[in-house]
């Protein structure tokens, strides 16, 4: 009995290095960025798991957009977009309320690069994607 070795079809295969491998590794950055931001908040308010319920939803999300994105899914690619539009929505509100004189908010440079430049380098190669897929991508 022989086994045929079968190779995929290229025309279903996305290319490797484009810019949906490029929107990968920025979401992967950010949901790792979204643990790490846990871990120190559950160190900090004595280990109670209700903190860790919003940051790990988000990062589960994220990795589930990223999986996609990278497949070639065109609706993970408007996930990911209204994710990042959240993403920074939080970051303007942020910024509001912490003009209220009974309000702190502290940039970091941590939290600028996080909260305001991934998104939107992720946003603009969303967009990029949306408006012209990639020769041979797929997209779905």
């Amino acid at each position: 009995m022989t086994v045929a070795a079968t190779t995929p079809d290229p025309a279903a295969v996305p290319p490797r290095g484009g810019r949906a491998d490029v929107v990968y590794v920025l979401l992967l950055v950010q949901a790792g960025a979204g643990l790490l931001g846990m871990l120190g908040e559950l160190l900090f308010m004595g280990g109670l798991p209700f903190y860790a319920i919003a940051p790990l939803s988000r990062v589960i999300v994220t990795f589930m957009f990223a999986a996609m994105v990278v497949r070639g899914r065109r609706g993970a690619l408007i996930g990911v977009l209204v994710l990042q539009a959240l993403s920074l929505v939080g970051l303007v509100l942020s910024l509001v309320l912490g003009a209220l004189p009974g309000v702190d908010f502290t940039p970091t440079l941590t939290g600028l690069l996080t909260g305001l430049l991934l998104p939107v380098l992720v946003t603009v190669q969303c967009v990029r994607l949306l408006a012209t897929p990639e020769p041979g991508a797929g997209v779905r």
